[in-house]
């Protein structure tokens, strides 16, 4: 089934969907092919039809996570200041579903044991750092930022920090603090 403009989702949505349902909730491991079928009510052939596999269907996962990352960061800094800008984007990963957040974690443990999934993150890190690193060069130009600074290490442990703000399921709490932009832009100030 394609999109149309009735507002049905396509075959591969709906899997899509379903899959990340049953990842975030049961887990990579936990979770079957034949139980994505019946979370999404199709057939074990129009899911092949699809996906071959479950790391086709984390590829699919990782490249929207990518996707969002990059319309996070993909904005040049047009009046704004980089630390504003990466104080206002880590502040708005915890505004993402707690499913959605869920997902991003379960995939980057699976990470850490599937050589095949460890090679789709670090293209999509690889991708993420490039974009942060675009935002840096904005800075430097505005004079925002030390010429000394390594963009790829500084990129990959802001990276690091967001990721950590996902998997923290008290962020929410401290994110909103009054003290959180303030603490961050001391951070940022002495990394940058």
């Amino acid at each position: 089934m394609e999109k149309t403009n009735t507002g049905e989702i396509s075959t591969q949505d709906r899997i899509l969907s379903a899959a990340k349902q049953c990842f975030s909730k049961h887990g990579f491991h936990s979770t079957s092919m034949k139980h994505i079928c019946q979370t999404c009510n199709i057939s074990p052939g129009t899911l092949y039809h699809h996906f071959s596999s479950k790391e086709a269907l984390i590829q699919a996962i990782i490249f929207e996570a990518q996707e969002r990352a990059l319309i996070r960061f993909g904005e040049p800094l047009n009046g704004i200041s980089l630390i504003d800008y990466l104080i206002e984007s880590t502040q708005s990963l915890v505004d993402e579903d707690c499913s959605e957040r869920a997902l991003v974690v379960e995939i980057m443990a699976e990470g850490m044991r599937n050589q095949q999934v460890a090679e789709m993150l670090k293209k999509k890190y690889t991708i993420i750092a490039a974009s942060i690193i675009e935002r840096f060069n904005d800075a430097q130009a505005n004079n925002e930022i030390r010429d000394t600074v390594n963009k790829e290490i500084a990129a990959r442990l802001l990276m690091a920090l967001s990721y950590g703000i996902m998997s923290d399921n008290q962020s929410q709490e401290y994110v909103q603090h009054k003290d959180y932009p303030a603490t961050l832009r001391s951070m940022l100030a002495g990394l940058l």
